[in-house]
């Protein structure tokens, strides 16, 4: 880091990490996915995917009074494959449909990226999944996706993460240009910071290169009361399952634009 940049403090950020974790034994996206409607509709070919919607009101946010959102079912079947990915649907404003898009597309992907792989004769195959809605305060409306793919007679099930930020007011995605005022610095900066929090953890980071800094490693990030969460897909780091660590906002919030420190950092 250079002398110009903030000094990150790393036993700041032993002491008050809250890591989350997330195991098992992505990102940005502009293609368009319709979500606006009473169920949400598949992009993929025959056979399409089945939108089941829940009855609206049988699952409200916490912070309904920012975007109210119910949940609905991105379900389907090709071959040897099932999938069943449960989904919030956003509702009350425009910037709604925005965020039901991007979150539909991460989804989409996952099944997407199953059904290529698709083929005759496999055993029976499952994707299941859930995106969980983790902020949603007026600023910005945040989902995390997790995705499990399960084959029968495998060892494990492989876990994927994607996540989905979008800055309510402007109706727009966060990324992570947007995010730090240096991208490549500040997550140069933020590597030794994981690493740290990795070995706290018991989980020591065998697999570096999964820290570069390269808009690929770090895409699955999201804001909390705590600081910016950065997830890690399955292997990334070093063995099976995935991870996520919590990088305090007293070591996150120099590194970040006006624009994101208004936004994500608690008022």
């Amino acid at each position: 880091m250079s002398a110009s940049r903030p000094v990150v403090r790393r036993a700041a950020a032993l002491l008050a990490v809250t890591a989350v974790g997330l195991t098992a034994c992505g990102a940005d996206r502009t293609t368009p996915a319709a979500a606006g409607d009473a169920t949400v509709p598949s992009a993929s070919s025959s056979p399409p995917a089945t939108p089941v919607a829940t009855p609206p009101g049988s699952t409200a946010s916490p912070a309904s009074a920012a975007l109210p959102w119910t949940e609905t079912r991105l379900t389907g079947t090709a071959g040897s494959l099932t999938w069943d990915v449960v989904l919030p649907r956003f509702t009350g404003a425009p910037v709604a449909d925005e965020v039901n898009r991007r979150v539909v597309a991460s989804a989409e992907d996952a099944v997407a990226a199953a059904r290529a792989s698709v083929q005759d004769g496999d055993p029976p195959r499952t994707i299941t999944g859930r995106g969980v809605v983790t902020t949603n305060d007026g600023r910005t409306a945040q989902v995390l996706l997790e995705v499990v793919d399960s084959t029968e007679g495998t060892a494990h099930p492989t876990t994927t993460l994607a996540s989905t930020v979008v800055d309510v007011r402007r109706g727009r995605p966060v990324t992570l240009d947007a995010l730090f005022t240096d991208p490549p610095a500040a997550l140069a900066d933020l590597a030794p910071v994981v690493a740290d929090l990795a070995v706290a953890r018991g989980e020591p980071v065998t697999a570096p290169e999964g820290l570069a800094p390269e808009v690929g490693n770090w895409a699955t990030w999201q804001s909390g009361p705590d600081g910016l969460v950065f997830s890690f897909q399955d292997y990334q780091l070093g063995g099976h399952g995935t991870r996520s660590y919590v990088v305090p906002w007293v070591e996150a919030e120099a590194l970040l634009t006006d624009e994101a420190r208004e936004l994500l950092v608690p008022r």
